[in-house]
């Protein structure tokens, strides 16, 4: 094998003259690939019996519907795979069925039996005898240990992808292993493995780029180990599904409230900064315009953490936004124009529709602290406050809460925020902690 450079000359047999490091790379790359490429071809020997195709059938026209991945994880015919891989299945169990084809193509019916939706992960039992189930890793790799995704990528069969273990990612709050690996539609719900063909995460999507994510194998240990000590399948899916949201909701709510909220300045005005590691923040301005009628700066932050609930409804994100905007050359009514437009713009921060979700119902008030009213001093502001409930998950709500103020005709402070799938509880204690900490001073 040699490496490339634009020119097409290789770059190895141009180094042989220049530098012992670069014989040193020429020498050793292709070895390193070698090596890479028999254990990927022996895992896939050992391992291909138990990694199975995942089919979701529609029943009116017998056809396959979906596809994704999954693999044997006990000899009584359990199977791992992803919520994402059964959901049309999960959810309308009179429209579709489960079915497996394994790499020989034996073709049989799957039963769901248990979910867990904060860690997109499933499990299925076939009736049928089953090969060996594949190991579960006791212990996370080294980063940067080499590591096998295996799945059924576009219906091509069964795949393996190299790639590399980059940890569990700190920044999301459902943790997720970043794989240095192409992971492709049909992957979905497959085991990636360690060198020893050990699951050390279960493939769950991908960004592009060579960067995409696993459930870690904890996640699925966990699982099972609740599905063997109820020692049945799940009665209700939907009251499952609903119990683990409530509880995801308020444990994640619990410890962001309980934070200290570091703070910005962003104009005037003392903004909420990044909530670390959590809820990640970005800005900008028009400040190099010398054409802009009005200085506006900006800054958004939101959660990386996605609960997928079905192709067009999830839950979990969590948004702030703010504006500072200040208009010495604009009249009060083409200052109030832009202000309310602004206003009217804001959206919720995730996907949902009229079958998953409410209408948002709204409470409109002007607001100004006791303190204020004392002084004489701060903003009056107006504050919106809106909810739309979940339709077949009761308790839970999408919130958009909105405060602007409206006491100066040439500068103003908005401030917004968009919670998924939270209770009222947790959402009263975030508006009021959202106000404390984010106003113009």
């Amino acid at each position: 094998m040699s490496i490339y450079n634009e020119t097409g000359l290789s770059l190895c047999a141009r180094g042989f003259s220049r530098a012992v490091f670069i014989l040193t790379f020429c020498l050793a790359w292709p070895l390193a690939v070698a090596a890479q490429s028999d254990s990927a071809r022996a895992l896939f020997a050992d391992n291909k019996a138990g990694i199975l195709q995942i089919r979701i059938i529609d029943l009116t026209s017998g056809s396959k519907s979906a596809i994704g991945s999954g693999f044997v994880v006990s000899d009584s015919g359990l199977i791992a795979t992803n919520y994402h891989v059964v959901q049309m299945a999960a959810e309308k169990p009179d429209q579709y069925r489960i079915e497996y084809l394994s790499a020989e193509g034996e073709l049989n019916h799957l039963k769901l039996v248990d979910v867990d939706v904060i860690n997109d992960l499933a499990l299925v039992k076939a009736d049928s005898e089953m090969p060996p189930e594949l190991p579960l890793a006791v212990a996370e790799p080294p980063i940067g240990m080499p590591v096998y995704a295996l799945g059924n990528p576009l219906d091509l069969g069964l795949t393996v992808v190299p790639g590399t273990y980059n940890g569990v990612n700190q920044t999301s709050y459902h943790p997720r292993v970043h794989f240095t690996g192409s992971l492709n539609p049909g992957m979905s719900g497959g085991p990636t493995l360690n060198q020893a063909g050990e699951v050390v995460g279960v493939n769950v999507s991908t960004a592009g780029n060579q960067i995409s994510f696993l459930v870690p194998v904890a996640a699925l240990q966990q699982l099972i180990t609740e599905y063997r000590v109820r020692g049945h399948e799940v009665d209700d899916i939907r009251q499952r599904i609903a119990q683990q949201l409530l509880a995801d909701q308020d444990k994640k709510f619990t410890r962001l409230l309980a934070l200290d909220w570091p703070t910005l300045a962003l104009g005037e005005a003392v903004v909420v900064n990044e909530l670390k590691p959590f809820i990640k923040c970005w800005g900008g301005s028009n400040s190099a315009s010398t054409k802009a009628q009005f200085l506006s700066a900006d800054r958004t932050c939101r959660s990386e953490d996605n609960i997928y609930l079905n192709a067009k409804f999830n839950s979990g994100v969590i948004e702030h936004q703010f504006f500072w905007l200040q208009a010495d050359q604009l009249n009060t009514v083409q200052f109030y124009a832009y202000y309310e437009r602004l206003f009217s713009d804001f959206a919720p921060g995730n996907k949902g529709t009229e079958k998953d979700l409410g209408d948002y119902q709204c409470d409109n008030q002007f607001v100004r602290a006791e303190s204020d009213l004392q002084s004489n001093r701060g903003r009056t502001t107006k504050v919106v406050f809106c909810a739309r409930a979940y339709k077949e998950y009761p308790e839970l709500y999408d919130i958009v809460f909105l405060q602007g103020t409206v006491d100066d005709s040439q500068a103003t402070f908005v401030s917004h925020f968009t919670l998924a799938g939270v209770s009222q509880k947790n959402a009263k204690a975030y508006a009021r902690k959202f106000m404390g900490v984010s106003k113009w001073q």
